[in-house]
């Protein structure tokens, strides 16, 4: 029997998903193989006819050139040993979207008879013109910023005693080149502003006397890191591109080479990380949208059989790898901070394939369903925004300006939103008066004016603000991430497929309550005051920074696959949401561990582990805050606002461990550098609250964090008894009983 089993937390899925239907139509058949240069037979059968399809000395992925009949399948594949997989089904009914993109030479067609064809056409512009005045007025505050050409240099931080200076470099390509570059070259290529596309030419020729090697370099072992290297890979050949009709011949051939030589770095890294088998690699699964814009600006201009092998890897990594992070429901496994560029790095890409050809990747159920998403973790206004790095992030950022996206519901919410999604959106377009690091998605493409527009109509038409209901309850199975709102209190968590590595911690489990957007109790960390910090290593990342306990004073499992979690069950009424987790799995030498969560509107929540173990262990039962916290006894009391505003009170205890004093400590032992520290987002006043339980082989932990204590008894028996109002939930077990 051959055994399809993932070896990396970045290797990609076995998909079309067993029993499930599939995402496109055709679908992308993609499993795990330990080594990319195996071949196997794939075998597939429609169960509703007579039809097969196999296949001979083929890798993952399989991507067929022809739109598949609606019903039920089955597929296998074989390995060179004759080993074969069990059948795996999957269906195919009308909501599946057709999903078949035209390949390099098609679209390099498509742009025969046209000088500009990327995203804009020359006849576009005057009607994107009209649409955009509002985007006009901010893009000219923008361009106030733009740096002088002469005075940008190339990044320093290869040199003995400037290492430090990395931080630096990310912070000036993001503004000289994704921020200063594009916006001058937008107010050229929209409002026919020379002077502006002047000043931008000066910038491109600067810019084209760095080499692209050492920091600028996309290839790895990346001694410098590589983030030079992806902003003039991200944002170059569009400005090439638009710029063209302003720069003479001499200087396009001045530019054209190091274009030439970034797109082979595109190519080669992608090779390397073999990013077809493991897209899980964070920045590498940046660069296909880059590649695919590098192939059809340069189709014209260089050697056209290189631009197809380059554009059609794209379309095949955009046609069934990618997104690996966002799933079917619209989730993203790296939480709401990367969410919210990691949907945006491929809009260019996306948008110049779809005007060009009609066909839109944006079909694709992750993108259709992202909005949802971002709206319940990403566009809140939230002191936080929980899970995975960068969560404590602010959206007008000091410490990563613009990489926690100004608006992570611009496309999306226009294209697939409700009008609660248009009022947000239109709420954080509001909110910016100058652009930072994502701007290639603010001026509409001639095919997302109708998507503004019928947004625009529908909020005129919108006397009032539309009240969205508060009161939710729902668990996005893809990404892991569950959430629930009653009455101004927000119970969030993770149970994931994917587990603790990348930009994910190890916090499987882990829980953030917020009451009108102030953290209760919340995650802890940073990246840290200085590039490279110990701190990121070796508390954010780690069990320690969480919501979670300790088993003989280790945390879970991090950097590996098997670290995952899963939602057992989930009930909810008006009063209150019910989630049980299984987090057996992130944890060394434990049997089970059963995690409750229990939100109760108007008071907070209960929290239940049931932990068993093999062998006697101590456990560490730990919580955090951001709010003022102070001990009283047993209970630890936590205060949201100040004397000078309306505060609520908190009471977290232990419920079935009324003799163990919990111990309170403050902040971070982090030392902050007298120089070269960078600035932080992260709040630092944080309270840290420990729980040490004696060792024993099972722990039962029943804790409440809840506005009053009163009401709530625990048994010997361990079951759980609460009462809300006239309801009387009892727990016992996994199974959670209710009587009114």
């Amino acid at each position: 029997m051959l055994e399809l089993k993932r070896h990396h937390d970045f290797q990609l899925f076995l998909s079309p998903h067993v029993g499930k239907l599939a995402l496109t139509n055709p679908p992308s058949f993609n499993w795990p193989q330990p080594n990319c240069a195996d071949q196997y037979r794939v075998e597939l059968d429609h169960l509703d006819s007579h039809l097969n399809w196999r296949w001979e000395s083929v890798s993952s992925p399989l991507q067929i050139n022809e739109v598949l009949g609606k019903g039920n399948y089955r597929w296998r594949i074989t390995d060179s040993n004759n080993q074969r997989s069990d059948w795996m089904t999957f269906s195919i009914d009308s909501s599946v979207p057709d999903y078949l993109p035209p390949n390099a030479n098609e679209l390099f067609d498509l742009c025969r008879d046209k000088s500009q064809f990327l995203m804009y056409f020359d006849e576009d512009i005057s009607t994107i013109k009209n649409a955009s005045t509002a985007d006009h007025k901010k893009f000219k505050e923008t361009a106030k910023l733009a740096v002088d050409p002469t005075t940008i240099s190339y990044p320093d931080h290869y040199r003995r005693g400037h290492e430090a200076g990395k931080r630096t470099a990310i912070t000036n390509v993001r503004e000289w080149i994704d921020r200063d570059l594009i916006t001058l070259t937008l107010l050229y290529k929209i409002w026919g502003e020379a002077d502006h596309g002047q000043q931008a030419v000066e910038l491109l020729l600067a810019l084209a006397q760095w080499s692209p090697e050492g920091p600028a370099t996309l290839v790895r072992p990346l001694t410098w890191g590589d983030e030079v290297g992806l902003s003039l890979s991200r944002n170059l050949f569009l400005a090439y591109h638009w710029l063209s009709p302003l720069m003479t011949d001499p200087e396009k051939g001045f530019i054209r080479p190091m274009l030439v030589r970034i797109g082979y770095q595109l190519e080669e890294r992608m090779a390397q990380d073999e990013l077809h088998q493991f897209p899980g690699h964070s920045h590498t699964s940046r660069l296909p949208g880059y590649l695919g814009i590098a192939a059809l600006a340069l189709h014209k201009e260089f050697d056209r059989d290189v631009c197809e092998r380059w554009l059609n890897y794209a379309l095949m990594i955009y046609r069934g790898i990618l997104p690996f992070y966002g799933g079917r429901d619209g989730s993203w496994a790296e939480g709401p901070f990367y969410s919210s560029s990691y949907s945006k790095w491929h809009h260019p890409f996306f948008l110049a394939v779809e005007r060009l050809s009609d066909f839109s990747f944006y079909e694709h159920p992750f993108y259709k369903n992202y909005t949802q998403f971002a709206m319940d973790f990403v566009a809140t206004e939230q002191s936080i925004h929980p899970f995975g790095d960068g969560f404590w992030c602010k959206r007008e950022s000091v410490e990563w300006p613009g990489f926690f996206a100004q608006n992570p519901l611009r496309i999306y919410a226009e294209r697939f939103g409700d009008i609660n999604a248009y009022q947000s959106s239109a709420a954080l377009e509001s909110q910016i008066s100058c652009y930072s690091l994502h701007l290639l998605d603010v001026i509409p493409t001639i095919k997302q004016i109708p998507y503004r527009e019928k947004a625009e109509l529908a909020l005129e038409n919108a006397k009032e603000a539309v009240t969205e209901n508060t009161d939710i309850g729902r668990f996005y199975d893809y990404g892991g991430f569950g959430i629930a709102k009653r009455q101004g209190l927000s119970l969030s968590y993770r149970a994931s497929q994917f587990g603790n590595s990348s930009h994910r911690h190890a916090d499987q489990g882990n829980i953030a309550l917020m009451d009108n957007g102030v953290g209760v109790l919340t995650p802890t960390g940073s990246y840290g005051y200085c590039f490279g910090s110990s701190h990121h290593k070796d508390w954010t990342r780690t069990t320690l920074a969480h919501n979670l306990p300790l088993i003989n004073g280790g945390g879970q499992i991090l950097d590996d696959e098997v670290a995952k979690a899963r939602l057992i069950s989930e009930q909810q009424d008006d009063g209150w949401y019910f989630a049980q987790l299984d987090l057996s799995d992130a944890y060394l030498d434990t049997k089970s561990f059963i995690r409750s969560l229990f939100l109760i509107k108007g008071k907070g929540i209960v929290i239940v582990d049931n932990i068993e173990l093999v062998s006697v262990q101590s456990v560490q039962w730990r919580l955090h805050s951001q709010v003022t916290a102070q001990q009283n006894g047993n209970i630890i009391e936590l205060k949201t606002g100040d004397d000078k505003c309306e505060h609520q009170v908190y009471q977290c205890a232990l419920l079935n461990e009324s003799t163990i004093k919990p111990q309170i400590c403050l902040g971070y032992d982090e030392k902050i550098p007298y120089s070269g520290g960078i600035e932080s987002d992260a709040i630092q006043d944080v309270s840290h609250f420990i729980w040490e339980l004696p060792a024993n082989k099972s722990h039962t932990i029943v804790a409440g964090c809840l506005s009053d204590l009163t009401g709530i008894s625990v048994k010997e028996s361990h079951s759980v008894c609460l009462e809300v109002g006239s309801e009387c939930f009892t727990l016992v077990g996994n199974k959670l009983d209710c009587v009114r």
